[in-house]
């Protein structure tokens, strides 16, 4: 009996949109320079109404991909991180496309505070904030109808503490990370 080797999935590509699922798509930024390896994921959750998910730092060519790509269904902008790599593009993408920019707590130019629980309640899906870390501006978001998480790199080096058991009602599918592939096996993954 054959058993197959499950077919890997095509490289990333800086600047190229990829559909990950019916909702999500990914855009990664350029890698450092001289290196081959792409940078920082952008998501673009929705397809109606879109949330954008790290606008990453502020490359004005991934963002002017991001807004051909979303255009004026761009609705909102949140993070899974405040620190710059991730973060430094939200003002010009909320400048672009007229957005309500979402981040916690002294974020400048944010329109709305985020918070542990805070929902974003679009036409065809709805995405939860979990905060790891309010303080440090750090969230992972649950995107309910594809029972998915967009973690950022919070998942990178080690889980943290309490997160599988906060997650484990929703019965996720799938991660979507800061860097890298998409990872199909949340359970898997998480420890579930």
């Amino acid at each position: 009996m054959n058993i197959e080797e499950p077919t890997p999935p095509p490289p990333i590509t800086p600047g190229v949109a990829r559909a990950l699922s019916p909702l999500v798509r990914r855009i990664a930024n350029k890698g450092e320079e001289n290196s081959e390896e792409p940078g920082l994921n952008t998501y673009l959750i929705g397809i109606d109404e879109i949330v954008i998910v790290d606008p990453g730092p502020g490359d004005p060519d991934h963002l002017d991909v991001v807004c051909g790509c979303g255009g004026d269904r761009i609705r909102w902008i949140i993070m899974t991180d405040t620190r710059p790599e991730y973060a430094a593009g939200a003002l010009a993408l909320k400048k672009k496309t007229g957005a309500m920019l979402v981040a916690p707590a002294g974020f400048d130019g944010a329109d709305d505070t985020l918070g542990d629980g805070y929902k974003i309640d679009a036409t065809e899906f709805r995405v939860l904030a979990m905060a790891l870390d309010a303080d440090a501006g750090q969230y992972v978001y649950i995107l309910e109808q594809e029972r998915s998480m967009i973690s950022g790199d919070h998942l990178d080096e080690a889980i943290p503490e309490g997160l599988p058991q906060r997650v484990k009602s929703f019965r996720l599918k799938a991660i979507a990370p800061g860097h890298g592939q998409y990872i199909e096996d949340a359970k898997a993954h998480l420890g579930l």
